[in-house]
């Protein structure tokens, strides 16, 4: 896989060079993270596309891109972005230097359609203050999936802009170290928006996403065919050589998030209402995932150059799951009505236990390269001695995050975050570090000094960064960030 993608990017950027003009842009920047602590504070490591080591290093990373806009209203890009790290001391690796590719990619865009290929970050609709960033199923929290991934603008069906939709279909494949070896990934997703007057949007969306095929120590070779991508796409159960669980239930490891958003726009601010809520099983779907999901309230002023430009307050709860019990002993009377030759005879399903994020199959869960696709707040274990991770140790969370961003002084841009959380660990892995509901509270201050202030060729960042709780080890960190970048046309 990723020598193709080496392959075709290697041709894109031959055909580069005999176009016409192109523009191309291109940024460096070196980091100096260090904490008190065997682990850096929390939101100095988190969301920053799983970049940052887990403990004190230094990160140097440099890239672009180049772009071209064509008469047809196509534009074609090519990007790469390359990381190389030294870290002092690591707690889960004893590699002291490494290196890897944060970005290598292909794009092509026509009005409202676009199509990615290779590692790209997908596009976000909240800013960095938030949590999830909008989308609790897939944050910034863990490295880019290499694949394929096919998206569109809205597309208002009439002039008024009164209706629209979007949605997006793609295939990943995953290359990290896990339980499952060459584990694909399916996902597809719609959302609807219905403005019925200016200053009101209603917005809704169903995504989807399917962990499937794959070589797993404990079954071989999964399900990988065609006829078995029909079955992930549409939900179906397994064939006669799938693992008996995905026979009575469904091929693949499915999960996925529905959302509701309420926006009001003024002259002066934009206000969003958003309830994220995930999804494992049909359970989750029949009854909303209610209470569970992540609540944000945010503020964005359209006035861009003061003390306060955004606010976002977002409650997450994943503690329900649908319930403590997945199932229970059948009465006389249901079972009675039960086929003795059903998987679940003898017993009456309920639904519960969801285990957002853990799957008996899949038993890397909602991980890459170690980190937690999604919500942060999730905990894995540490990996194994085969640097494989086994399931996530804390998927039932209950947390407060604030944040807010600005301009100090009309020349300074900061973020601040704050966030509380306490774990109350998983129903099917009994933990006892869980069972006291550890609590966590953790800080973070970052501020940006462009070269129009300094004076200098270069800008500079920093960051101030607290964790105190019963989860981490009570630390503080700080990070330097040097950076220089530019654009030009070329021929």
């Amino acid at each position: 896989m990723r020598k193709s993608l080496l392959a075709v990017f290697c041709l894109f950027i031959s055909l580069v060079v005999h176009s016409q003009e192109w523009k191309a842009e291109w940024d460096m920047s070196a980091r100096l993270l260090g904490g008190t602590g065997p682990y850096l504070p929390f939101w100095q490591r988190t969301g920053y596309d799983g970049l940052i080591p887990n403990s004190s290093s230094i990160l140097v990373m440099g890239g672009g891109n180049v772009q071209k806009h064509t008469a047809g209203g196509f534009i074609f890009e090519a990007g790469t972005n390359l990381v190389a790290s030294l870290v002092s001391r690591n707690p889960l690796d004893d590699a002291k230097v490494s290196g890897l590719v944060d970005r290598l990619y292909l794009s092509g865009s026509w009005r409202m359609l676009h199509m990615d290929i290779g590692m790209k970050p997908r596009e976000k609709d909240f800013g960095d203050i938030s949590i999830t960033g909008g989308d609790m199923m897939y944050t910034r929290n863990a490295r880019n999936i290499p694949g394929v991934n096919m998206w569109s603008d809205w597309i208002y069906l009439n002039k008024g802009h009164h209706v629209g939709i979007k949605g997006n279909y793609a295939h990943y494949q995953f290359i990290d170290n896990r339980f499952v070896k060459n584990t694909m990934l399916h996902n597809k997703a719609v959302s609807i928006k219905i403005s019925p007057v200016k200053a009101f949007e209603i917005e809704t969306g169903l995504e989807h996403w399917v962990q499937w095929g794959g070589c797993s120590p404990r079954f071989g070779d999964l399900p990988s065919s065609f006829s078995d991508y029909i079955r992930v796409f549409l939900s179906k159960e397994g064939g006669d050589d799938s693992p008996d669980a995905e026979k009575e239930n469904v091929l693949g490891n499915h999960l996925g998030r529905q959302y509701y958003r309420l926006k009001y726009n003024n002259p002066a601010f934009a206000l969003t209402f958003q309830y994220d809520i995930p999804y494992e099983d049909r359970s989750g779907l029949r009854w909303w995932g209610f209470p569970d999901g992540v609540w944000t309230l945010m503020m964005n002023r359209n006035e861009r150059r003061t003390w306060v430009t955004d606010v976002v307050y977002e409650f997450v709860h994943t503690v329900w799951q649908s319930g403590p019990l997945h199932d229970r002993p059948a009465t006389e009377d249901e079972l009675a009505k039960q086929d003795p030759d059903d998987y679940y005879y003898g017993r009456k399903v309920l639904g519960g236990m969801d285990c957002y994020f853990n799957n008996g199959i899949y038993r890397s869960g909602w991980t890459n390269y170690g980190r937690v696709i999604g919500l942060p707040l999730m905990i894995p274990y540490a990996p194994g001695e085969d640097g494989t991770i086994d399931n996530i140790a804390s998927t039932r969370v209950l947390g407060h995050h604030f944040g807010v961003s600005g301009v100090l002084a009309d020349k300074v841009p900061y973020t601040f975050k704050a966030t509380y959380s306490r774990q109350y660990g998983d129903y099917r892995i009994k933990d006892d570090f869980f069972a006291t509901h550890p609590w966590q509270l953790s800080f973070a201050f970052e501020c940006d000094l462009d070269k129009a202030l300094t004076g200098l060729p270069v800008s500079f960042s920093l960051g101030g960064y607290c964790d105190i709780g019963e989860l981490y080890k009570d630390s503080v960190g700080l990070t330097l960030r040097v950076g220089c970048g530019g654009s030009r046309r070329i021929r």
